[in-house]
Parts: structure tokens; C-alpha cells; sequence
């Protein structure tokens, strides 16, 4: 199974259309989204159009600390802000995701995603044993992919792996991993080959500067 991942959008529409674009030309089989798609604290967004290319790729989405209060019960001042096609959209977004055998989170598997000052606490990218042990025992199968962190990560259970995001990472056979995938908002997502077991990081030619 081949799986486009795109996350931390924060509004950055053309970039997500260009990101779209070439997952539909690679040919995925399905797409994620890994969560703060908009931001519902800030006096702006650009919701109904993320939401729109998000609709027309099928793609499925785990909600973010950004987004979180768009998700289950929704605040009347917040709802005032966005369209039905936007709060129906984010109403569908759920905690994680299995699916291709592989973990979808906005955060670590760990942290508990209905808790949103859990969502906003940040400890930094689990390298330290303790972390590592806490973020493998939370999911099952080979494999778990999570945004947030603003760039490219990977980690087996016990080692940090040497990659930067520029070329594919090849996930071993036998062995089990923890991807951060860098945000939309600077142009960068990524396709998953469960079957291959490669990650092959892709980022647009030009992009908008970080919100």
C-alpha cells in the first residue's frame, strides 16, 4: 500500500494543493492527514479551502493541537468562525489512525490526543530510552508517523536513525520505527510504501514562509 502523508498545513493552501498534486500523480492509494490543518485560535483562516482539497483526495485526518477545537464538541464562538462543510469536515477527524499496519498520530502514540493540554505539551523528539520505550509500547504494528515536531525524524526503538528527509528511508525488515513527517506549511510531505517498507520524502520547489 502506497500512502501520502501531509501535516502541519497551518493554512498554507497552495502548498497542499501543489502537495496533492503530485501524491495524485504518484499514484497513492490513500492519504493522511496528520493534523493542524488550521489553526482555530487564531483571528484567521483559510479552513473552507484546506478543506476542500482535503475532500477531493479522500484524505482522512488525525487532529492536531491547532485543530483540536474543531473536533467533538465545538465551542459556539469557534463554530460562528467556520462553515458547515469546514466543522462537518474536522467532525470526522479522529485521535489516530491504523492502517496499512502503520500508526497515525499528530504526537507521539504516548500522549493522550483527547487531552489538549496533553496535545500542547512539548517534551522534543523522544531520543532518551525512557521516551523511546514509552512511545514503542504505545502502538502496535512496525511503524508509527507523526507531524508537529516541523521536521523529518526517524527512530527505531533504540536508536536515532541518520536521516535528514533528502533522500527515502528504507524502514528494515525486523525492525521498528518512529517518523516525523516535516510540514506542509514549508513545502515538504511525504509517501509511504508499506509493501516496499520506504518512506520517500518529497518538498515543492517553492514555498510560502512559516506562519
Amino acid at each position: 500500500m502506497r500512502i501520502g502523508v501531509v501535516t502541519d498545513i497551518h493554512d498554507a493552501v497552495e502548498e497542499l494543493a501543489g502537495a496533492l498534486a503530485v501524491l495524485r500523480r504518484e499514484g497513492v492509494d490513500a492519504v493522511v492527514n496528520l493534523g493542524d490543518a488550521t489553526d482555530a485560535f487564531g483571528s484567521h483562516n483559510r479552513a473552507d479551502e484546506v478543506v476542500v482539497l482535503l475532500r477531493e483526495a479522500g484524505a482522512v485526518s488525525v487532529w492536531g493541537n491547532h485543530d483540536h477545537g474543531l473536533c467533538g464538541a465545538v465551542e459556539e464562538h469557534v463554530q460562528a468562525r467556520y462553515s458547515r462543510e469546514a466543522l462537518a469536515y474536522f467532525a470526522e477527524a479522529r485521535p489516530r489512525i491504523e492502517l496499512g499496519g502503520c500508526h497515525f498520530s499528530h504526537v507521539e502514540p504516548w500522549i493522550d490526543a483527547d487531552d489538549i493540554a496533553a496535545l500542547w505539551h512539548y517534551d522534543g523528539l523522544p531520543r532518551t530510552p525512557e521516551l523511546l520505550a514509552r512511545t514503542f509500547a504505545a502502538f502496535r504494528g512496525a511503524s508509527a508517523f507523526v507531524g508537529h515536531h516541523h521536521r523529518w525524524f526517524a527512530t527505531t526503538a533504540s536508536d536515532v536513525v541518520p536521516w535528514d528527509g533528502t533522500t527515502p528511508l528504507r524502514l528494515e525488515a525486523g525492525e521498528r520505527y518512529l517518523v516525523a513527517v516535516a510540514p506542509v506549511f514549508q513545502g515538504a510531505f511525504s509517501v509511504v510504501d508499506t509493501t516496499a517498507g520506504i518512506v520517500t520524502p518529497h518538498r515543492l520547489t517553492t514555498t510560502a514562509e512559516a506562519p
